[in-house]
């Protein structure tokens, strides 16, 4: 649990007071660094930590780890969501986080098998090392990214491009749903949707243990983790490539959502068994996709407040640390049941799912979100769009040359 809250804390943290700024005002170049740099001096601090045997100082490590994770994954998720048609935002995170389920599939056997077999509480020299070299390769990392040119995004530049799409989209700047700002509402129910789906993911896996020997008593908890990682991989995949070909990104979540909530509400009602445990890993495979198809979701038409939605984006991870704490806590109050973790991530994902819902319930909502309206053509110039380059324009922003590098494609 402690190192729930270290991670819930930096990812709170890290965006709000120091990689938001860093973006805004430097470089995806820049808040990479930082990132790892942060990254290295977290798995540094672990050394004195494990010598004195601190929990206070594996703590506080833990923590600087996740802020500076938090930086880092700011930037690149951004950077990765931006760097491409902004019709494909969905299929290249979705690739490029499949990548990440690679090796949270790989590194625990690695870990298990070859690291740290046979380890106890007492010896923590190998310990000690892998966080050493980890500081080492990440200190490397920030000087390749010194020296990598990396394409950058100012605020007018995302904003022009967010009115392009806009227009395209036969919308306005200031255009409401249900009597809020569009673009207002997507980015605070999207953050609180991913703050709800990220308690969900860390309770799965804080419970897993427990919630395998409910499903299927005797059954290996470790193997079974891979298993459910390998199909929440294989799902990321499945879904770029729907997204590659075009299916919309609002009808993938709630396909996700509804199979995420239907599947933890059959393996809770099902007796120990076979059925049980294949619940748990239909489960992981509709959660897959969820973070990056959100994600990009979100940052879609947010225009020069993409770099804020962002952050606001990655803060929500913080969910990690909150959820888990409250089932703990109902789990402590009823000692002999092992059915809370899912009972409240079954309730989490019904909630969740009225987001989609909503999505697909509005024609402004559908035609702000679904990425098929980035490749329409723009004919003429007399609109209300127009005026709003002009107004950039006026303020310094290089509208007419971005205008046509951007083209009727539009990035966010």
């Amino acid at each position: 649990m402690a190192l729930h809250a270290a991670a819930g804390l930096g990812y709170f943290l890290g965006p709000i007071l120091l990689g938001y700024w860093i973006l805004k005002y430097q470089s995806f170049q820049a808040t990479f660094m930082t990132g790892l740099a942060i990254f290295a001096t977290g798995s540094l601090a672990f050394w004195p930590s494990s010598i004195l045997r601190s929990y206070p100082g594996f703590f506080i490590s833990n923590f600087i780890i996740f802020f500076g994770l938090a930086v880092l994954e700011l930037a690149a998720d951004t950077f990765v969501a931006l760097a491409g048609p902004g019709e494909l935002s969905e299929a290249r995170l979705n690739f490029a986080q499949a990548f990440n389920g690679i090796g949270s599939i790989v590194s625990p056997i690695i870990a298990q098998e070859a690291l740290f077999s046979g380890i106890n509480e007492e010896d923590l020299f190998r310990v000690q090392w892998c966080y050493f070299a980890t500081a080492l390769f990440v200190v490397f990392l920030a000087v390749v990214f010194y020296y990598v040119p990396l394409s950058e995004a100012s605020d007018d530049e995302l904003e022009v491009m967010a009115l392009q799409r806009l227009c395209n989209a036969d919308l306005e700047r200031g255009v409401k749903a249900f009597g809020i700002s569009a673009r207002l509402l997507l980015l605070w129910s999207g953050v609180a949707v991913m703050w709800l789906y990220i308690g969900c993911q860390d309770t799965v896996a804080y419970f897993w243990s427990p919630l395998v020997q409910y499903a299927k008593p005797g059954f290996g908890s470790f193997w079974s983790l891979s298993v459910a990682r390998s199909v929440f991989t294989a799902s990321r995949f499945l879904t770029a490539g729907l997204c590659y070909v075009g299916v919309p990104p609002r009808i993938t979540l709630g396909v996700c959502f509804l199979g995420a909530c239907v599947t933890s509400v059959v393996a809770l009602v099902l007796p120990p068994g076979g059925a049980g445990l294949s619940m748990l890993l239909l489960y992981y495979f509709f959660e897959g996709p969820m973070v990056p198809t959100l994600y990009a979701m979100i940052l879609r038409g947010q225009g020069r407040h993409t770099k804020f939605a962002a952050s606001a984006i990655v803060s929500s991870i913080s969910g990690s640390a909150v959820w888990p704490a409250i089932v703990y806590g109902i789990e402590n109050l009823h000692p002999t049941s092992d059915r809370p973790p899912l009972l409240v991530v079954a309730i989490l994902f019904g909630i969740s799912t009225l987001w989609p819902i909503m999505l697909s319930s509005r024609r402004v909502l559908r035609r702000w979100v679904d990425p098929k309206w980035s490749k329409r053509r723009v004919n003429g110039a007399g609109d209300g769009t127009q005026l709003a380059f002009e107004s950039l324009h006026e303020k310094g922003a290089p509208v007419v040359a971005h205008h046509e590098r951007v083209g009727t494609e539009a990035h966010t």
